[in-house]
């Protein structure tokens, strides 16, 4: 499984690309490095590594999933952002984590699990969608999107206030 990432950076006319991601299906590692990309890829192969997990990702996993239920995780590394990680469950559920083992974005096609969507947004949804519920929730710097079941999208400011139909 190769996957190809290319960061492109621009200070003052000067470029520079640079990525490196692992992806840990299990332990046993192999390592491959795909030269025209700059792209390392560790794959792992039998058993999930949880150690490059940060502590408190691992401990919103724990609170809303099983580790049993861990299909594999992608440790992004790219210069001048940092550290990503990206979990993927068996049943279809995803997550991704910052650097600090925050997740900033969730998404489960069974419904996000109880306490992943803010009260206040929350309640807009029981208000105006009862009929559906949510999918997925990005936070970003100044907003946060909600997909729908109903293929839906909404945008929310920072504080949970709804700004408009996406």
């Amino acid at each position: 499984m190769k996957k190809k990432f290319l960061v492109v950076l621009v200070i003052g006319g000067i470029s520079l690309v640079s990525c490196k991601k692992e992806v840990v299906v299990t332990p046993n590692a192999t390592q491959t490095t795909d030269s025209t990309s700059n792209v390392v890829e560790d794959v792992q192969k039998s058993g999930v590594n949880f150690s490059d997990l940060p502590v408190k990702a691992l401990e919103t996993i724990n609170s809303h999933y099983s580790q049993n239920n861990i299909a594999s995780y992608e440790v992004k590394t790219i210069p001048v952002i940092g550290k990503s990680y990206e979990v993927k469950f068996n049943d279809g559920a995803e997550i991704d984590f910052n650097s600090d083992g925050i997740w900033y974005e969730w998404k489960d096609a069974k419904g996000l699990p109880k306490g992943v969507v803010p009260d206040n947004i929350n309640t807009y949804l029981s208000k105006n969608y009862a009929s559906t519920f949510a999918i997925a929730i990005d936070k970003e710097d100044k907003k946060i999107k909600i997909d729908l079941a109903s293929d839906i999208d909404l945008e929310f400011d920072a504080d949970g206030n709804f700004v408009r139909v996406d």
